[in-house]
């Protein structure tokens, strides 16, 4: 059998480890014993902490030594023991870093037995590595050597080596400082236990009324995590062994939390907790040692995923000691709770409640993927990367972060910021994130947070101060059924849970009579449109971090509805607004009692109508031909109008096809349909006599329009009545395409339905509840999904089964070619993708994926951007670089100006009066005059150039030559419109007349053209 994907990676890194490795680090003690003894000429001259003259020129200590003063005296001495720790020993590094953790046992003679307290301890360590560091920068050997913070602790420093060349990004050596086994006792280090005194810490003297000392938790655990680092991978090294099973598990419980960004930093769960997680339940039988890598990922997220280590913690200790500390005494001092096998160590201190609670969320998520048995399953659950900004609804980033120092000193942690060693941001934020979830309420599902790792640093350099870090960034996830709710209902005024009520909301809170006669306390949010409710978590949350910690709104850079500006202007923009067509605009047509454009006038405003297919009943007198249906349709269209006119007073004017109506402001396009015509258009009689059915365009065209739309325009209705984001997902993608000049290769029902499978098929995410987040999807979908081998399978109510689906692959792949080049299949349309069938051509799609691939990432990073996402409309701009020819339009004569990409600088309202006002005639519908201008282009010249044009208000028509348009032709009398007459080899040739055709463009838009501009001269005859 071949290797696995695994086991070459870990040979191929592990081959340029073992050079660096054997004769750099294990000669360490060697190296330094060497050097140290020109150090120091007497071992008993020991300098005070506080006395670091001896550092080299180019060495800081890095380790923010704040208080400075501090007892104990430090000495360096060759490192009594190197051992190599870490996954690399235990042969379960995944890419794409290679790390060597190699833990240098510090010599008992440098160590004190009080050095636990006040940070001693880890003041020798820094001052251990900054000795190492300036002798090891010093061998040439190292081609790099900065350092770090272990899991982002900044009393933890660690020593990074790289070596020379290429290989220096490949493979990089973690040097951990720890001290001697058994040296610290152990009792001291209890999570009850205080081991930083306040008057040390504060400066202060001790209060005289005898209270304890706060204690320490995550001080002592820090500490016991150094005196742990061999026991654990000795525990993990008899736990995997041989069994590569295990090993291919832990692999992939490594990948699987890197592509949910879980395992960064301080906070994280990493993956030596996965490590950890997979000997507990190989400990408890729950996984065997003979399992496959797959069933031991399944088995840890199954436990994940059902089990709550902040109620329920778990314990690889399982000795009968009475004097080890019960499970309930961590829990008192932790949010999570996994004990080593010590019984004193939580190995998950630095893990938050809200970080499990995501890991427990992504569990289940997997879980559900596992249990469907998709065929993309693999490729959903460990292949496809999960960014914060692409898993949450809305983004805010708390920025500058000193003002988290503000806020602790409002909370009053300064037993946490004791514990923490400063670090006022990991002191506040379990407080905030508990408190934005109590405001959040039913709100909210899941709140998460990601700090930025430290970067590195350079040995001569301070390391970085807490607010260097970047930004403090919270997700959230929210629950669309409780989103748009304006109301915060509290307790009745005469209970005790008022006053809570009143002091948690402050102003906000108000006393409300309601209409079953109870009076409230209440707290009612400002919003009006859809968009705005679906904001009102900004307004809690600027409200409750302004009230209780002291962050003001400034600092606070919510990232959630940034986008709906595309999507809405002064008025709606896509949604129908009712018009008031303003007569000045307009002249009159009389004999019609209808509204026209005036050619002095800029173009009215542009006025869609809103069809409605009305299906007339079945009844044996309906003819059977054709055109005689045809007839009684138009005769059914001018009778509605004329009841509807004569009964209700409805202004309408009737035509063959089509009825419109007008009523408040809103124009309706009725067209009746029979059912059987479009079966009677497919009627083909031979001479014979014979009678056979056969699909004609008519037919085809009639059946979509009065058939297949319905049906599809209502699943999707009941999408949007499931999920409220639906509609402002599919029109933020629609405005992306047309905005990219793309819109004539995509319907309206092709967008709507990639939109709608981001809903119905949202794996490995759940359903967007903001339209941001769904256009960030949308972008993914569209540049990643394989067009070519694959349909897009939207199975709406989900009418198909998991056979069916099965069944429709498999008659893809056989008939692909006579399929378009995109594929959407529905519970109605399993076969002939109707709504892709007049496009996109595959060069268009292929131009639409490139386009989403550089789009996706220049957005979210200006989401992500604590400073502020700058412009954010650029990644809507069409590149115009890629055109031969620009044909510039006068705004004047662009009816949807104000839907343009950016809003011009001077806007009218083109027609329509702001006010309701009475309007007995009906206005001019559906005038474009850029599409008119379009349509006589492609006529035209669609022979021998593509044109693009964003119809939601663009400026500018891009048009292209086709490959084949500059290829010469013989003379013919009937091809010469756009060419001329040249000679080639004695032989007259036709080719195309650029100069012509460029004055041709400009004659055929006189007036509404501006300009036209020659781009290129890619172009050869």
């Amino acid at each position: 059998m071949g290797k696995t994907c695994l086991q070459e990676y870990q040979e191929f890194g592990f081959k340029h480890v073992d050079i660096l490795y054997l004769r750099g680090v294990l000669d360490i003690q060697g190296t330094c014993s060497e050097r140290q003894s020109n150090q120091y000429v007497s071992l008993s001259l020991s300098p005070q902490l506080t006395d670091q003259a001896w550092l080299p020129a180019g060495v800081r200590v890095p380790l923010h030594q704040v208080p400075y003063t501090v007892k104990g005296c430090f000495r360096f001495l060759p490192p009594a023991q190197v051992t190599v720790v870490g996954s690399y020993l235990l042969g379960t590094c995944i890419r794409p870093d290679i790390n060597v953790d190699v833990a240098l046992t510090m010599p008992k003679e440098i160590l004190q037995d009080k050095d636990g307290l006040n940070q001693r301890y880890f003041r020798k360590r820094a001052l251990y590595l900054a000795h190492l560091a300036h002798h090891l920068a010093q061998d040439p050997l190292f081609g790099s050597v900065r350092f770090s913070y272990t899991n982002g602790c900044h009393l933890k420093p660690l020593l990074l080596l790289r070596p020379h060349g290429k290989d220096e990004h490949l493979v990089t050596v973690r040097l951990h400082p720890c001290p001697p086994p058994d040296f610290f006792r152990p009792c001291r280090l209890l999570p009850s236990k205080n081991n930083v005194r306040s008057a040390w810490y504060r400066g202060q003297s001790p209060p005289g009324d005898g209270s304890p000392e706060p204690p320490t938790p995550h001080y002592n655990t820090w500490v016991l995590q150094d005196t742990a680092l061999q026991s654990h991978v000795q525990l993990l090294s008899t736990v995997l062994g041989s069994a590569l099973g295990l090993k291919d598990g832990v692999a992939l419980l490594k990948v699987w939390l890197r592509q949910r960004d879980l395992d960064k930093g301080l906070g994280g769960f990493s993956g030596f907790l996965a490590s950890m997680l997979v000997a507990f339940l190989v400990s408890i039988r729950k996984i065997h040692t003979t399992m496959s890598g797959y069933q031991v990922l399944r088995s840890v997220l199954q436990f994940l995923a059902t089990t709550d280590l902040t109620v329920n913690g778990i314990s690889l200790c399982f000795s009968s000691d009475s004097s080890l500390p019960a499970l309930a005494d961590f829990h008192q001092s932790f949010p999570v709770v996994f004990l080593d096998s010590s019984g004193r160590l939580n190995l998950c201190a630095d893990v938050t409640a809200s970080t499990y609670h995501q890991v427990q969320h992504e569990a289940r998520l997997s879980m559900v993927l596992l249990d469907s048995k998709a065929d993309d399953g693999f490729q959903l659950l460990l292949m496809t990367p999960k960014p914060m900004i692409r898993a949450f609804d809305h983004i805010l980033h708390l920025c500058p972060l000193s003002r988290l120092q503000a806020a602790c000193h409002r909370l009053k942690l300064w037993p946490e910021l004791q514990d923490h060693g400063g670090d006022y941001v990991s002191a506040a934020l379990g407080p905030l994130t508990t408190l934005l979830e109590q405001g959040l309420g039913s709100r909210l599902h899941l709140l998460a947070h990601s700090r930025p790792p430290v970067s590195e640093w350079d040995i001569s350099q301070d390391p970085p101060k807490h607010r260097d870090s970047g930004a403090l960034t919270l997700g959230l996830l929210l629950r669309p059924e409780g989103l748009t709710s304006v109301l915060e209902l509290g307790p009745e005024a005469d209970q005790p849970e008022a006053a809570d009520f009143r002091q948690f909301w402050g102003s906000r809170s108000e006393l409300r009579r309601f209409q079953d006669g109870a009076i409230r306390e209440a707290v009612v949010w400002e919003a009006g449109s859809m968009s705005q409710k679906r904001l009102i978590p900004h307004q809690v949350v600027t409200h409750l971090l302004a009230l209780h910690a002291d962050i003001p709104e400034t600092c606070v850079h919510y990232m959630g509805g940034l986008l709906d500006a595309l999507i809405q202007g002064l008025k709606e923009v896509f949604p129908p607004t009712p018009v008031w067509p303003a007569y000045s605009f307009h002249k009159h047509f009389p004999e019609r009692a209808s509204l026209l454009p005036r050619p002095d006038k800029p173009c009215p405003a542009y006025v869609e109508p809103m069809t409605v297919v009305c299906h007339l009943e079945g009844s044996g007198q309906w003819p059977q031909d054709a055109e005689a249906i045809r007839r009684v349709r138009a005769a059914f269209q001018l009778r509605l109008a004329e009841l509807l006119t004569q009964q209700h007073g409805l202004q309408c004017r009737a035509t063959a096809t089509h009825t419109d109506v007008l009523k408040d402001g809103f124009v309706f396009r009725i067209r009746v349909a029979y059912q059987r015509e479009p079966q009677i258009l497919k009627e083909m009689r031979s001479p014979e006599g014979m009678i056979s059915l056969r699909d004609t365009p008519a037919s085809l065209r009639l059946e979509k329009e009065t058939k297949q739309l319905p049906l599809l325009t209502s699943a999707l209705h009941g999408l949007q009545q499931q999920h409220p984001a639906f509609s402002g997902v599919a029109r933020l993608a629609k405005r992306w395409v047309r905005a990219q000049l793309l819109g004539e290769g995509f319907t309206d029902e092709s967008l709507d339905l990639v939109a709608a499978a981001l809903f119905l098929h949202p794996e490995p995410f759940t359903p967007p509840s903001s339209p941001q987040v769904g256009f960030l999807r949308f972008l993914f979908l569209v540049s990643t999904f394989d067009w070519k081998n694959n349909p897009l399978i939207v199975n709406l109510n989900n009418e198909l089964t998991v056979e069916e689906q099965v069944e429709i692959r498999s008659g893809f792949l056989a008939t692909r070619k006579q399929l378009p080049v995109m594929v959407i299949i529905t519970p109605q349309d399993r076969k002939n993708s109707i709504w892709t069938q007049d496009g996109p051509s595959p060069q268009i799609l292929q131009q639409l994926v490139v386009l989403a691939a550089e789009a996706l990432p220049i957005l979210e990073k200006q989401l992500m951007d604590p400073r502020g996402p700058g412009d954010i409309r650029t990644v809507f701009r069409p590149p115009l670089d890629m055109y031969d020819v620009l044909i510039r339009l006068s705004p004047r004569h662009i009816p949807r100006h104000r839907q343009a990409v950016d809003s011009p600088a001077a806007s009218f309202c083109r027609g329509l009066l702001r006010e309701p006002g009475p309007s007995s005639l009906m206005p001019v519908l559906g005038y474009d005059p850029p599409q008119l201008y379009l349509a006589q282009l492609r006529e035209a010249y669609g022979d021998l150039a593509l044109f693009f044009y964003d119809q939601h208000g663009g400026e500018v028509i891009g048009v292209l030559w086709k490959p084949t348009s500059f290829q010469p032709h013989s003379f013919k009398a009937s091809n010469t419109k756009g060419r001329m007459v040249v000679s080639q080899g004695g032989e007259m040739v036709m080719v195309p007349n650029v100069e012509a055709i460029l004055e041709d463009f400009a004659v055929l838009g006189e007036g509404l053209v501006r300009a036209v501009e020659a781009r290129s001269e890619r172009w050869t005859v």
